[in-house]
């Protein structure tokens, strides 16, 4: 009984499975592999008794040069297209509604049946507070415990404001 031999259909099904993944995935890693796959198929189209030790060896070979050059180019250009991504957006600021307990804001739009809202740094945050109209000073006294982003407020007179 012979061992198990690796036929250029073995390798040619390898073939078309790395270059389904490299397509349904994006990315260019199984590709190697592909390549690697479709090199030993094609030796062993003309050359059926290629043993296997010297397939696998080859295979391994291919795929794994292939994969290292491709990530060490890959993360070069990638680092270039960051850096300009840097350069173009503005850093996002993150804003925590429980820092804000403490300030006075002067509402822009009315509190009525206890809810409303008002904008800081871009940000649209609600409030939760006894019923105020425009241009009416609150203090913020606290953040709902269930839904973070929701401030609660009382009224205030005379103060400064935020």
């Amino acid at each position: 009984m012979t061992g198990f031999m690796l036929e250029q259909w073995h390798w040619w099904t390898i073939t078309l499975l790395a270059c389904s993944f490299a397509f349904y995935f994006l990315n260019s890693k199984p590709v190697w592999v592909a390549v690697a796959s479709t090199l030993v198929g094609g030796i062993l189209w003309f050359e059926p008794h290629f043993p296997v030790m010297y397939q696998l060896g080859l295979f391994f070979a291919v795929a794994a040069v292939g994969t290292v050059i491709t990530t060490l180019l890959m993360d070069a250009f990638k680092g270039d297209k960051e850096e300009v991504k840097d350069e173009d957006e503005a850093p996002k600021m993150v804003l925590r509604a429980d820092r804000l307990i403490g300030y006075v804001i002067t509402l822009e739009a009315p509190i009525v049946n206890g809810n409303g809202q008002f904008e800081i740094q871009g940000t649209t945050l609600r409030i939760r507070g006894a019923d105020s109209a425009v241009g009416e000073k609150v203090k913020v006294v606290g953040v709902d415990g269930i839904d973070r982003e929701l401030l609660l407020v009382e009224p205030l007179e005379g103060t400064d404001e935020y």
